[in-house]
């Protein structure tokens, strides 16, 4: 849904009041909600008399909802969008914190850094399609990589044999995920560690009876991890 430009406006500063802060952030979510209901009102086909009679209510109270002007109780409003099959998306923002109030599945409400918007502006496209486009490509980068990390760990590479005999009950596909998750982080040394602890993790049961002793297994295990990372960082880039 395009939405109107009401933000530029309702942005401008006229005060530093609480009270007058407060009347302009309800004022800005009754101008988009009253805004989607009726752009969803549309698009299903419906006028607001027969949406009121699905409703079984009066065609004036569906014209109240869709008011910017007047009061809305939450009620009637998830009525009003149960009966065009649609959700309310509420979350609760606190400084750096974010809590999704609705639990709608699949639909994760998160916040957008100023450079995603800078980003979505260059690319003439709205904040909302360029996330969209940006986590398909990602999920595609995504895929290729752990395809890549698969192919490595059944391959006749000596590395990979060694990997394979800490496997234990693990699946390749498993350990491929959590590697993975290692290449993630930005530091080398982070990476390392978290690398061993993956082959630590998993070592098969009776492993420690190798007759080695712990020093030595964690020198090789350093050392299979920094192998194995040199690999991995040569897939990722």
């Amino acid at each position: 849904m395009k939405k109107p430009n009401f933000q530029a406006w309702l942005q401008q500063k006229v005060s530093d009041e609480p009270e007058v802060i407060l009347a302009g952030k309800l004022e800005y979510l009754r101008l988009y909600l009253t805004d989607a209901m009726r752009e969803i009102r549309n698009k299903a086909g419906l006028t607001q008399a027969q949406l009121a009679q699905k409703l079984g209510v009066k065609q004036a109270a569906v014209s109240k909802l869709e008011s910017a002007l007047k009061e809305h109780e939450l009620e009637s409003v998830l009525h009003y969008l149960h009966a065009l099959g649609a959700d309310l998306l509420v979350a609760v923002k606190q400084g750096d914190d974010l809590y999704q109030a609705s639990d709608n599945e699949g639909v994760l409400l998160v916040d957008v850094p100023d450079v995603v918007f800078q980003k979505a502006l260059a690319a003439n496209m709205s904040v909302r399609e360029y996330v969209r486009v940006a986590v398909d490509k990602f999920s595609r980068e995504d895929d290729g990589l752990r395809t890549a990390l698969v192919k490595l760990l059944e391959s006749d590479d000596s590395v990979a044999v060694k990997v394979r005999e800490r496997l234990g009950t693990r699946t390749i596909q498993e350990v491929a995920v959590e590697l993975e998750k290692c290449l993630s982080l930005s530091e080398e040394e982070d990476r390392i560690f978290a690398v061993k602890n993956v082959l630590v993790a998993n070592v098969a049961v009776g492993e420690s009876n190798r007759g080695t002793s712990d020093e030595f297994d964690e020198i090789e295990l350093l050392d299979l991890a920094e192998k194995l990372l040199e690999k991995l960082t040569n897939i990722f880039e």
